[in-house]
């Protein structure tokens, strides 16, 4: 069965060389999107950088560190290898501000290549 790995990263400094780098470990193919955090909004209103009435927009926008969500569906064995890499390549996810990264058991896929997965 296939998994699911996803990565939340906060520190994007080695993002492209961890692209490469789980491609090697066997995430043929990745899909990527850019995100922020709750934990970054939560810090802005402690330090009251808000308008009074903030919309989705403030709360979501500003000067934050930019993070990378990296998705991949992997063959069960390419999952110790991923975060493996992962740590290899951008350090110990159990830093604070670093990333966390997760597998999900993938039930059914459709519409992958045999080849990807």
């Amino acid at each position: 069965m296939p998994s699911l790995v996803i990565l939340i990263l906060h520190d994007t400094s080695r993002f492209e060389e961890l692209l490469a780098a789980w491609h090697d470990a066997g995430a043929s193919a990745v899909t990527i999107f850019d995100g922020a955090g709750t934990r970054d909004v939560r810090e802005r209103l402690q330090r009251e950088e808000l308008p009074l009435l903030p919309s989705i927009r403030d709360l979501l926008s500003g000067d934050d560190a930019p993070r990378k969500m990296v998705l991949s569906i992997v063959p069960d064995e390419a999952v110790d290898p991923l975060i493996k890499t992962t740590e290899d390549t951008v350090g110990d996810l159990m830093r604070p501000g670093n990333g966390i990264l997760f597998a999900l058991p993938v039930a059914r896929v459709v519409g992958l290549r045999e080849a990807d997965t």
